[in-house]
């Protein structure tokens, strides 16, 4: 005989109980260039000790960086990194982390279940196969950091230059994406990695074959404002675009905006950024050589046309092949920035070199608007004493929170599972009365365990050991003095047994 349940569902939007730690308002990259938009209106500029061609990344909080790395660029050396802690001093034994002058092989992601540290990540295109990560204490010697683990190896396949990161729908875990190629750029394929980093740290959640093939290692998998999309751009001419889940992780949808050109010329499409509300999409194309009359362009897709490849306007034609255009970024404005290097110049930049193209960003005024009202002015956000080459920050968007509404945002108070069923019964709801949360459960394997209640921002706020008496119950509680509203997650963890629920304190 089935027994009865009940089952409660909340729905919560958890932006400001969960993440407000950390933000976007901070970019570091390039040479020296540090920009502060908590006023978008006015950005503030600082100098970083930063001096890279390619990848940035940085975490910040609401009292600045607290942390940022890229590659160290020096004559004829592209494959050396350095990482910088808020002191703008470097984190003792970060140099050489692995990294090798790309434009999108590094990303950073704070760890779910401790809020001291982060991971490092980074993909191998060439020289270094796979996907590696660095963890870091960033708050450990007085802030200053410790690097804990170093250069660790989870995929050893040749990846596209494309890392990506996106919050999961539960607000507090991540999702880390890269695609495959086959290091010789002879054999195409779809295949995308997909990660999961959650408060027991990280692992390979699935692989998936979508759309088409994909034969680079060069170009750019980016994210749209909401995170239910995913753009994909290569060098041989291949824009695509896929609907993503947040809960789930999968792509699906797949729409081939172009597809790979089969011979030359090709178009190299470098970088692509959508519109903040989705209905364009910008792309950027590169001349291959750095010769006289090649040049760099950037186009407009409309989103919105029944045929979006034919919708495709040329916004702005760099008039000199001494511009090397990289990399887009949607921000906090609201508006998309563009870097670019002078290519006549050379890398690393002499000290005293300060041209138009290297001492300012182009701008998209207007993303949202078709044509010329887009409003592009190009080198028209000077950058003071920074100085720009072909990367942009590759952050992910440390602001969303959870997808309120979803699968994944389900807030389950009290629930009893079917008796009929083989499976535990798991039971946890918060008691204002006694102001503490009742525990249940049966059908338990394990005879002994440990019950944990985590925030959720991953960290543990209460533990204990626990027995399970004969027949697999457990009964017992916790107590929520000094502990403040909010939503919870309790855990009860066997030898045999991991069942998990959350509960909200109010």
């Amino acid at each position: 005989m089935k027994k009865a349940y009940i089952l409660i569902i909340i729905f919560i939007c958890h932006n400001n109980l969960l993440l407000a730690q950390f933000n976007n308002k901070y970019w570091v990259f390039g040479d020296s260039v540090g920009i502060n938009w908590s006023n978008p209106t006015n950005p503030i500029f600082f100098n970083s000790k930063l001096k890279g061609r390619g990848t940035a990344v940085s975490l910040a909080d609401s009292s600045g960086v607290l942390l940022y790395s890229g590659t160290d660029q020096k004559p004829n050396v592209i494959d050396h990194t350095k990482t910088f802690n808020r002191y703008q001093l470097e984190i003792p034994n970060s140099d050489s982390i692995n990294g090798e002058g790309w434009y999108h092989e590094m990303v950073i992601i704070p760890h779910p279940g401790n809020d001291s540290l982060v991971y490092l990540i980074s993909i191998g295109v060439t020289t270094w196969h796979g996907l590696f990560y660095t963890l870091i204490n960033y708050k450990a010697n007085n802030d200053s950091g410790i690097v804990i683990q170093k250069n660790v190896q989870l995929q050893n396949v040749p990846a596209f230059d494309g890392l990506t990161a996106v919050r999961h729908g539960n607000g507090r875990d991540w999702w880390v994406m890269f695609k495959k190629w086959d290091g010789t750029g002879q054999t195409g394929n779809n295949l995308t990695y997909k990660y999961l980093i959650d408060v027991n740290g990280i692992s390979l959640y699935s692989t998936q074959s979508i759309g088409l093939n994909n034969s680079t290692n060069l170009g750019q998998i980016c994210i749209n404002k909401l995170s239910n999309k995913i753009a994909f751009v290569n060098l041989r001419g291949l824009v695509s675009i896929y609907d993503f889940d947040r809960c789930s992780g999968q792509l699906s949808q797949p729409i081939t905006i172009e597809a790979e050109r089969s011979s030359s010329p090709f178009p190299y499409y470098i970088s692509a950024t959508f519109s903040p509300d989705d209905t364009k999409l910008y792309v950027i194309s590169v001349s291959p050589n750095n010769l006289p009359g090649e040049s760099d362009t950037l186009f407009q897709y409309d989103l919105t046309a029944s045929n979006i490849a034919a919708s495709r306007q040329t916004i702005f034609v760099y008039p000199t092949y001494e511009t090397g255009l990289g990399n887009m970024k949607l921000a906090p404005d609201n508006k998309i920035y563009i870097t670019a290097s002078d290519e006549i110049a050379g890398i690393p930049y002499p000290d005293s070199l300060f041209t138009t193209i290297n001492n300012n960003l182009s701008v998209i005024n207007y993303p949202d608007s078709l044509g010329a009202a887009c409003a592009f002015q190009p080198f028209s956000f000077n950058l003071g004493a920074g100085r720009t080459y072909f990367g942009l920050p590759n952050n992910p968007d440390y602001e969303l929170g959870a997808w309120v509404g979803s699968p994944c945002d389900t807030l389950t108070v009290g629930i009893a599972e079917n008796d009929e069923k083989n499976e535990v019964f798991f039971q946890a709801w918060y008691n204002p009365e006694w102001n503490m949360i009742h525990v249940n459960a049966s059908k338990l394997k394990g005879k002994s365990g440990v019950l944990r209640l985590f925030d959720m921002e991953g960290r543990v706020v209460y533990e204990r050991k626990v027995e399970v008496i004969a027949g697999g119950y457990f009964t017992g509680e916790i107590g929520m003095n000094g502990i403040a509203s909010g939503v919870y997650i309790v855990s009860l963890t066997t030898e045999r047994d991991k069942v998990q629920s959350k509960v909200l304190r109010f």
